[in-house]
């Protein structure tokens, strides 16, 4: 599980076999009971340690969700990029990312946990928005070749709000999932600049999609794929 963390934080700092146990207990309990019901006692728990060696080596769960963050975003990465190469569609790519996340936040409350928690806590938050841009860039830049990195960086400030608000509200008999979705990809695509024909053909398209599906299946990969990693 989590070998990628594990390579990833290798080049700045090897991870020794306790760090790698700490990790691995915890995003299992992440998964399983969501961040906020997760104490650092089950964790100490889960991995046989006290929590004073625990706090050595992570001063917070905090520390553990960032670096569960940086695999779930980079699994999106991937998932977009597949998405982009099935359907030639840059625009639509990006689009389908942003309607899964808000529908599975909608219907997964321990995915919305994880979120929730990332959005508020401001280290993770700076990284999620930080990653955002840099991701659009690189997908969009054929779309957009005007637009530089800077571009991209300064609209996230209002777009990943615009997000977490998404995540945040509930729907209702009089505001359902597609209104959410409908309102959140118009305001994004009218942030980059998308004219308003080709908005509403996007968001139509969406809409027909079975999305709730697709952010189940998303998400589903992501855990079988931790748990299928070896930690080496």
């Amino acid at each position: 599980m989590l070998n990628s963390i594990v390579q990833r934080n290798r080049l700045v700092s090897p991870m020794s076999e306790t760090e790698k146990k700490i990790i691995r207990c915890a995003v299992s309990l992440f998964l399983q009971n969501g961040f906020s019901n997760t104490t650092l006692k089950m964790i100490s728990q889960k991995c046989e340690l006290r929590q004073g060696t625990i706090a050595y080596h992570f001063h917070t769960k905090e520390d553990m969700l960032y670096l569960l963050m940086q695999e779930l975003m980079d699994f999106h990465a991937d998932t977009i990029e597949q998405i982009h190469e099935e359907t030639d569609d840059a625009l639509l790519a990006y689009s389908i990312e942003i309607a899964a996340q808000i529908a599975l936040c909608h219907v997964d409350e321990k995915a919305y946990d994880l979120y929730y928690n990332a959005y508020v806590l401001p280290g993770i938050y700076s990284f999620i928005k930080e990653w955002t841009a840099k991701k659009n860039y690189n997908l969009l830049k054929d779309v957009f070749p005007d637009m530089k990195l800077e571009d991209y960086l300064r609209r996230e400030n209002i777009m990943s709000a615009i997000e977490f608000s998404a995540f945040t509200t509930v729907c209702t008999d009089t505001f359902t999932l597609d209104d959410k979705i409908s309102d959140v990809l118009n305001a994004q695509l009218m942030l980059l600049g998308v004219d308003t024909e080709k908005r509403t053909d996007i968001i139509k398209r969406i809409l027909e999609l079975d999305y709730i599906s697709i952010a189940q299946k998303v998400f589903s990969n992501f855990v079988h794929k931790l748990d299928n990693d070896v930690v080496t």
